[in-house]
This record gives structure tokens, C-alpha cells and sequence, in this order.
């Protein structure tokens, strides 16, 4: 008996071998990490990113498959990490500001949108936190809360302040058209906005303890 079931087993066993060989056929190969000159390591670009955060403002640098530096990095603020790659979505404070300003301008190039950037890709050569998070860091409210008590209504001032929005630091000139500063808040009315004229004055309203105020100067 045991001999009239050996063909059987054989049988068996040889279908098993043919399963296995027909998944390993589809099966997905590792793919082979090719750096380009002067990139970091898949594993050194992983831990950086994780070791930043989900939330924060980056340069990336990029290299071509020479070694040349691509000639601008781009500005990203990361939103989302995993194993094999982290998604930044692209910062362009100018763009942003003159869209605002005016409905009707369409960018099509330069910027907007998010990009996945694949640790196995080896193009990426630097990875820096955007000056603008460390500038947030080391702003004195205190000593802000001073100067803006110091301040006369209607005052030409410049002011410098981190739009979350946007992504990146405002720098702009205007009067004082209000302040509490029981509360801290105070309102300015701006004529220009990151060197750009405003056909019409911008009224905003800031609060030192809730928004990234960075510095005021009064014009002189």
C-alpha cells in the first residue's frame, strides 16, 4: 500500500515546487540602491528625516547623476513619513502672497503641490531645518511686549512675523492701527508685504502668545 501511494506523493510534492516557483517569478525584488556622487546613504536620510518630524520646515538639496548640485534646493514642510519614503508639500511664500493679492494670477510652474521623496532614489545629498524654525525658536515676547507698548498709534513700523499658512516668514512695513496690550494683541495696516507693493493697505490682526511674531522696528 505504501508503495502504490509514492506516485501520488510525488505528485504532490512536485506541485508544491511549482507553486513556489511560480510566486517567486512575481515576487518583488529588492531594488539595488545606485548613490549618486556625493548623496547620503538611504539609512542617514531615513534617520534625519525621522529625527525632524512631521510638521517641520526643510531645505532638501539634490545632486544629478553627475554629482552637480541641482542649482536651488527646494523647501518643504514634511506631512507625512514612512519606512520607504516622506512627503513634503512645497513651500513658495512669494507665490502664495501673490495669489492672495490677486485671484486672478495662475501659476502653472514654480512651485505648490506635494513630492515623495524615496530614500532608495540616492539624489539626495543635503538635508537641513529651515532657518525660519530656529529663528521661532529664540523670539523674546517679553521683550516684544515692550517695544509694542513703546509704540504710538498710527507709527510706520516694520515687523517680521512666521505665517503657519504659508509656510514662511512675513517681512513687512506698515502703521500701527491698534494694540491691547493687556492682551497682547495689537493690528497693523500693511503697505508692503516681502518687498511687494500693495495696491491696497492689508489690515492683519496679531497676538504675540499666539502668533510667531519675530521682531518690530519702528521706521526712522
Amino acid at each position: 500500500m505504501s508503495v502504490g501511494r509514492r506516485p501520488f506523493v510525488n505528485v504532490l510534492l512536485h506541485e508544491e515546487k511549482s507553486k513556489r516557483y511560480f510566486f517567486n517569478l512575481f515576487k518583488k525584488k529588492k531594488k539595488k540602491v545606485e548613490l549618486r556622487p556625493g548623496a547620503l546613504p538611504p539609512e542617514q536620510v531615513r534617520e534625519i528625516i525621522k529625527k525632524i518630524g512631521k510638521g517641520k520646515k526643510v531645505n532638501i538639496q539634490r545632486v544629478e547623476y553627475d554629482g552637480t548640485p541641482e542649482e536651488k534646493p527646494v523647501t518643504v514642510k514634511i506631512i507625512d513619513i514612512t519606512d520607504d519614503y516622506f512627503t513634503g508639500s512645497v513651500i513658495n511664500v512669494e507665490r502664495s502672497i501673490k495669489q492672495e493679492l490677486d485671484d486672478r494670477i495662475v501659476f502653472i510652474k514654480g512651485g505648490g503641490g506635494t513630492i515623495d521623496f524615496y530614500y532608495d532614489d540616492g539624489d539626495i545629498m543635503r538635508i537641513e531645518e529651515d532657518v525660519d524654525e530656529q529663528i521661532i525658536q529664540q523670539r523674546n515676547t517679553e521683550e516684544l511686549l515692550e517695544i509694542l507698548d513703546a509704540l504710538e498709534m498710527n507709527e510706520d513700523i516694520l515687523i517680521s512675523y512666521y505665517d503657519e499658512q504659508k509656510g514662511g516668514v512675513i517681512n513687512g512695513r506698515g502703521k500701527l492701527v491698534g494694540k491691547d496690550i493687556n492682551s497682547k494683541d495689537f493690528t497693523v495696516e500693511f503697505s508692503v508685504i516681502n518687498d511687494i507693493e500693495l495696491d491696497k493697505p492689508k489690515t492683519i490682526q496679531l497676538n504675540l502668545d499666539k502668533d510667531y511674531v519675530l521682531d518690530i522696528e519702528v521706521v526712522l
